[in-house]
């Protein structure tokens, strides 16, 4: 995911905020905005105006009616549409767009984000990223990820595994100040269409009737098992030009299964609001989320006890130079299931000034590498098959300026490779933050021997029978089943 950013702040980036109309994708929306990122236009896949109704394995398609004017009228940027052509073709957890980059006309739903994406481009070539509201779905993630890498654009998933069901769903209605109705419910005999849709998301929770079905059933609080469907109709942080109102709705239920059903919203009109009282109200409470002020927290915990290990080793070794060492080992903690957490990875040696700083922090990361690549083969020698970067499951990076990351990530891709990558945040820490004047850090959780046979291809290496044997061997491994879990 490659950073053509051209603007003149290198922690910043113009972004495209996929939307559904729903709470996730909005929420991820405004957390890009408080994270310093600029909104340049909202995108949207909608279905065919014919079959309103048709379920998408990879877009929300209920309550699209109304996210035209949810995005023009309510948060006022441009909003690019394109409905949707393709169907779920491709369902592996690894996607392949068979080269077919340039056709319009397209057999997967994947490629309909693709096309849309690049008219956006063609409008808007200063943009450099893409946010959205993926929460667990791997599926959703790879693919998002998957079209970015072909476009050259970084995707922003700040939801993606952010906390526990609880704390996602109160993030987004208490810190996100999202006001969302149901617009589409799909769990029986919990939620049902002709009782519950239409409800305010706030009101279920407050009123302990999300809690009550997922004691009773199981059920996801914040949807993720796609129990249901919403469709945000006010937040203040990012509606600052009006409030959705729904003045006709339909219920439509599914004939095959009276426990399904989607709100169909008839007629809508905006509630317009005094801009200039919502801006202030957004700047004065922009960044104060509960959940941006704990990563900030254990972020500044971080560097502060990491440069305190630094300063020691410094005056302990009589370092005047402005190359800093780093004698302390990362920290290596093992925990239940197989998992491993591998934290504070520095390079031993931070390179000197340089005019292209990029660069320095590319050779930082080089040896980060190197060193992961070390600690893993020294520490699980006898797994079988054997641990290898391929089992990381979610990386970690800390850069001083954001603007090393396009350098950075083609070493990534060739570290960790293309193929269902780990899940990943990156995060600019400013100059000087971390220890020894370093530019790059990392953080990685791995699960032992798992992660290969996922990524492997039986048809590319020449040798369908060593795919087939390696995945064998996967699956007697005793922790085969976290890792489909934590991959489903």
């Amino acid at each position: 995911n490659n950073i053509n950013n051209i603007n003149t702040d290198p922690s910043t980036m113009k972004f495209i905020a996929l939307v559904s109309g729903g709470k996730d994708s909005i929420y991820s929306t405004l957390q890009a905005i408080e994270n310093g990122h600029e909104l340049v236009c909202c995108a949207h896949l909608a279905p065919l105006q014919h079959n309103l109704e048709e379920e998408s394995y990879m877009y929300q398609t209920a309550g699209s009616e109304a996210v035209r004017m949810q995005v023009e009228d309510c948060i006022g940027v441009p909003f690019y549409v394109r409905e949707i052509h393709g169907r779920s073709k491709n369902t592996s957890l690894v996607y392949d767009n068979n080269n077919d980059d340039d056709n319009d006309v397209v057999s997967d739903e994947v490629e309909d984000l693709y096309l849309l994406l690049q008219q956006i481009q063609r409008d808007h070539p200063d943009i450099a990223g893409v946010s959205s509201g993926a929460i667990l779905s791997t599926y959703q993630r790879t693919r998002i990820e998957h079209v970015c890498s072909r476009l050259n654009l970084t995707s922003l998933s700040y939801m993606w595994r952010m906390s526990s069901q609880r704390s996602v769903l109160n993030s987004i209605l208490d810190d996100g100040g999202i006001d969302a109705v149901l617009v589409r419910v799909a769990c029986p005999p919990g939620l049902m269409p002709y009782r519950h849709l239409g409800k305010s998301l706030r009101d279920l929770r407050d009123r302990g009737i999300l809690d009550q079905l997922k004691d009773r059933w199981g059920m996801h609080l914040a949807g993720e098992g796609g129990e249901y469907e919403t469709l945000v109709v006010d937040c203040p942080k990012l509606f600052t030009h009006g409030r959705l109102v729904l003045d006709e709705t339909e219920v439509i239920c599914d004939e095959s299964d009276d426990g399904v059903g989607i709100l169909r919203i008839v007629k809508c009109s905006v509630e317009k609001k005094n801009v200039k009282e919502e801006s202030a109200h957004f700047h004065l409470d922009n960044g104060g989320g509960t959940c941006q002020k704990q990563v900030t927290e254990q972020v500044q915990k971080a560097k502060l006890d990491l440069s305190t290990v630094a300063d020691e080793t410094s005056i302990a070794a009589n370092v005047t130079t402005p190359i800093h060492q780093s004698m302390h080992l990362p920290n290596v903690r093992m925990m239940n299931g197989g998992l491993c957490h591998i934290s504070a990875l520095l390079s031993p040696i931070a390179c000197n000034q340089q005019d292209d700083e990029a660069e320095a922090a590319v050779q930082e990361f080089l040896s980060i590498r190197q060193m992961l690549q070390t600690i893993i083969s020294r520490t699980f020698p006898n797994d079988q098959p054997p641990t290898s970067p391929q089992d990381v499951l979610y990386v970690h990076l800390y850069l001083s300026q954001i603007s090393h990351f396009a350098k950075i990530n083609q070493h990534y891709q060739q570290f960790f490779g293309t193929q269902l990558p780990p899940s990943r945040s990156c995060v600019a820490v400013g100059k000087g933050a971390l220890p020894g004047g370093r530019r790059v850090m990392m953080d990685c959780i791995l699960q032992r021997g798992s992660g290969g046979y996922l990524r492997s291809d039986g048809n590319t290496s020449g040798d369908g029978e060593k795919c087939d044997t390696f995945l064998e061997k996967a699956l007697q491994n005793k922790h085969h089943s976290l890792r489909k879990t934590l991959h489903a």
